[in-house]
């Protein structure tokens, strides 16, 4: 078992939900998230992630517990969507082992 944790820019939210939906990932988690840079250059500025300013910068933050072969559909599935898109904040997914749980 797999926990995919998935972040994007909120203008992805729709594109991303029909990707699950396509995928038959029909239980995720989601929330959003105001992103902030306060003038120091940082490396998550150096990935486009938060506001150049005070103004936040709108993202959402999805995770869903998959098994191992549905979590690699999806992150291929992200990948293909980012490498179709001309995104300048791509999508950024991420998996972690689920050793055990309750």
């Amino acid at each position: 078992m797999k926990l995919v944790a998935v972040m994007s820019l909120d203008a992805y939210r729709d594109d991303l939900h029909r990707i699950y939906q396509e995928h038959a990932i029909r239980v995720f988690s989601e929330i959003d998230i105001e992103g902030y840079h306060h003038s120091q250059p940082s490396p998550a500025t150096a990935i486009g992630w938060f506001g150049r300013s005070n103004s936040p910068a709108y993202s959402t933050l999805t995770w869903a517990f998959l098994a191992d072969d549905r979590a690699d559909d999806l992150l291929d599935a992200i990948k293909h969507y980012n490498d179709t898109h001309n995104l300048d904040h791509p999508v950024r997914a991420f998996e972690m082992p689920v050793d055990r749980a309750v």
